[in-house]
This record gives structure tokens, C-alpha cells and sequence, in this order.
């Protein structure tokens, strides 16, 4: 499928992981780490800028030699929203829209991926696009660029979905179920294991 849209993705990778008691971003999954199968991901729909925002991983993801642009958050411990913010403050100036996807929601699939860009594409006057599995909300949400500068000038302590209420966005229904699954704890990412041993996660029924 053709895309007009220039896409972004700003993987979220900055985070202490203090419940899984290990660095998310580098557990395996299958032969990849988490955020090399987000980045493959990404690759194989065709984004043109991605950017793993880092925190004191950052020489660590370092060595995995990732085909994207490592962006080290300088302030970590200010949250999730702080990462979103490095990340949205350094987009291409010409892309149109831009995903956030935080680096514990590693196996949603290229389809879901797809339908959200066909999904923008299609309506121009959306702020964003949402995936939805079974009436929740999930990850990844795709956000038009002219969003940025609210984005960046907004309250941290909100986050990013304290912004969504103001925005009109659609909700993207998915047979995904990877969109509502990430992977805090241990025994959450022994599930993720699971599912990416099998391929069983995507097209489940609620």
C-alpha cells in the first residue's frame, strides 16, 4: 500500500524498569531484544525517521548497532512524558505524523502498524489514530506533527494521555491483542515469550 503520509517513530526506551527488575528494552524475544523487534518492525513498513529515546541504557543499546537514531533523555527520572518530549522535540521538521511506542509493547504486529497509517491517511482532519482491542485502548498511538509544539510545551506531570480528551482522534478497532499487552513484570514478559514463540497473540477474539 502506498503511504502520502512521512512517518515517524519515537520508541520509548528510557525507563528504569524497576517491576521486571532488568532493562526492558534489552530482554529477548525470539532471536531480537524488544526494541531491535520494534525497530525491525518499523523498518519493514517503511518509516522513514526512527528514534529509540534512551536513558542510562544508552551505551548499551548503543552496541546493538540499531538502524535508528539513539536519543538519550537527559533527565529519565522525570518520567515517561519526559522521553516522549526528547523525542517529539526531534523529529524531521517535514514529517506528517509520528508513532509513540513504549519499548514494553514489543510484538504489535506490521499490519496494525499499517491500518493506523491507512486509517490517518484517510482522515485528514484526526489529530490522531488509536488502536483499540476488545474497547481498550492500546499502543501505539499515530499523532499528526501538528502536535508538536502542544506537546512539548505541556505538563509533565499529565503525561501524554492527559493531552488526549483536547485532540480528536480515532480509535482504530484491532484483532491485535499485542496493542493492550506489555511486559512490567516477569511473569508479563514470560506470557510475551510465549506468544512470540507461538504467534498466537494476533487476531484473538475477546
Amino acid at each position: 500500500m502506498f503511504f502520502s503520509l512521512k512517518t515517524a517513530a519515537i520508541i520509548l526506551a528510557a525507563g528504569f524498569s524497576s517491576r521486571m527488575g532488568s532493562d526492558k528494552a534489552l530482554l529477548e524475544l525470539g532471536e531480537q531484544t524488544a526494541v531491535e523487534l520494534i525497530v525491525s518492525s518499523y523498518q519493514a513498513v517503511g518509516i522513514e525517521q526512527i528514534i529509540v529515546v534512551t536513558g542510562q541504557n544508552h551505551a548499551a543499546l548503543g552496541q546493538l548497532q540499531l538502524q535508528a537514531t539513539l536519543l538519550q533523555n537527559p533527565a529519565p527520572e522525570n518520567g515517561m512524558f519526559s522521553s516522549v518530549k526528547s523525542g517529539v522535540a526531534a523529529l524531521d521538521p517535514a514529517i506528517d505524523a509520528f508513532f509513540v511506542h513504549p519499548v514494553d509493547t514489543p510484538l504489535v504486529s506490521l499490519e496494525t502498524l499499517t491500518g493506523l497509517i491507512a486509517a490517518l491517511q484517510q482522515h485528514p482532519a484526526a489529530d490522531g489514530v488509536i488502536p483499540v482491542f476488545c474497547g481498550k485502548r492500546g499502543h501505539p498511538p499515530l499523532l499528526r506533527m501538528r502536535l508538536q509544539q502542544e506537546l512539548l510545551h505541556a505538563d509533565d506531570a499529565g503525561g501524554l494521555r492527559s493531552l488526549y480528551p483536547g485532540w480528536q482522534l480515532l480509535e482504530l478497532a484491532s484483532d491485535d491483542k499485542a496493542v493492550i499487552l506489555d511486559m512490567n513484570t516477569p511473569e508479563q514478559y514470560a506470557l510475551l515469550k510465549g506468544f512470540s514463540a507461538e504467534q498466537t497473540i494476533n487476531r484473538q477474539r475477546c
